[in-house]
């Protein structure tokens, strides 16, 4: 029975964790941050929160990809939450690829519009069995789950973290 109730304990603690997460604002510190070393610890932080099994994972960041000006913390978070969903999808067997390049600037404005300067584009995607069409639309939502445990906030806090840097993030 008290391993039960550790376990509930620790259940409860790690949803009040995420609410936390998702409600607070986020307040960014940006700095430097070469994304290599982000995914390394983003690897060791999502196997930390989901059992990684035999799953492979193949990170390839194109040369001419510079340091990002973005909070580390957060997008260590962003990815962390990418994987440890990955990892679950594969039930512990599979591969996930990272891929980064960077996508050049406009170099002249089209219509009325601002030149678009130059992004970097990070691909994270997993061998598994991939999301239902219908739940495309609201994987980004607050409290959509398609898992019995989950809190739905994950790819929510994913989303925030994306929106305050600015980005844009897709799943397909």
């Amino acid at each position: 029975i008290l391993g039960d109730i550790i376990k509930e304990a620790k259940m409860a603690n790690s949803i009040v964790v995420e609410v936390l997460e998702f409600v607070r604002p986020i307040q960014l510190q940006v700095e430097r941050a070469p994304l290599d070393e982000v995914m390394k610890d983003s690897i060791t932080l999502a196997e930390g929160k989901m059992r990684r099994g035999a799953v492979s994972i193949n990170t390839t960041i194109e040369p001419d990809v510079p340091e990002l000006l973005a909070d580390p913390h957060q997008l260590r978070q962003l990815f962390s939450n990418l994987l440890a969903n990955a990892f679950e999808a594969l039930g512990g067997e599979g591969h996930v690829d990272i891929k980064v390049w960077l996508l050049p600037g406009e170099e002249e404005p089209v219509g009325a519009a601002d030149p678009q300067p130059p992004q970097v584009v990070v691909e994270v995607r997993d061998s598994g069995p991939g999301i239902a069409p219908d739940d495309l639309e609201r994987i980004f939502s607050p409290f959509f789950s398609t898992k019995p445990q989950g809190t739905g906030l994950g790819l929510a806090i994913v989303r925030k973290v994306v929106d305050a840097h600015d980005g844009h993030i897709d799943a397909v």
